[in-house]
């Protein structure tokens, strides 16, 4: 079941935050009565992070890997 909070909510709520997912599932923060942002257990969900951000990753930017190369070169030529 997903609960909202406002923004000052979860706020208040964020020392008990993991207990509440449990509770909850999901948890959409609220701004203004607009979503902001949503949070949802690590754990229920089983896909790895960066597999799921290769799945919807746009052509027309550079993956991680891209980014690492060019990190490390700017790093070697400092």
């Amino acid at each position: 079941m997903t609960q909202y909070l406002s923004s000052k909510e979860f706020r208040q709520r964020l020392p008990n935050i993991s207990e509440d997912l449990k509770k909850w599932g999901e948890i959409i923060v609220l701004k203004k009565s607009k979503p902001l942002f949503k949070i949802i257990s690590f754990e229920e969900n089983s896909s790895d992070l960066l597999n799921r951000a290769s799945a919807i990753q746009d052509p027309a930017q550079p993956d991680l890997q891209e980014i690492a190369e060019i990190v490390h070169k700017i790093r070697e030529a400092s």
